[in-house]
């Protein structure tokens, strides 16, 4: 395993604390949830850079399927979650 592989996962995990985060809190933090999406769209970045490079290993796999069910986990439990993310973030910039 190279280091954009074990980086990737990393990233991975750390955007998934942050959405547990929220969830465990009560009521709705948008810098929580804007800091996972950060880090799960980096997580996904330095996937695919790890992609790119051929590293050895199925970390870098493993990273972006987590992606991919992690995201599908936030939109089915919390639908709303996206459509909160992004009216505030319209609302900010």
């Amino acid at each position: 395993m190279k280091r954009f592989s074990i980086s990737s996962i990393i990233f991975i995990f750390l955007g998934f604390l942050f959405f547990i985060l929220n969830w465990i809190i009560e009521g709705y933090f948008e810098l929580i949830v804007l800091t996972g999406v950060i880090f799960l769209f980096i997580g996904v970045v330095v996937c695919f850079i790890a992609i790119s490079k051929s590293e050895k290993g199925s970390v870098k796999y493993i990273a972006l399927t987590s992606f991919f069910i992690i995201l599908f986990l936030v939109t089915w439990f919390e639908p709303f979650q996206v459509i909160r993310m992004m009216t505030w973030l319209k609302n900010k910039i």
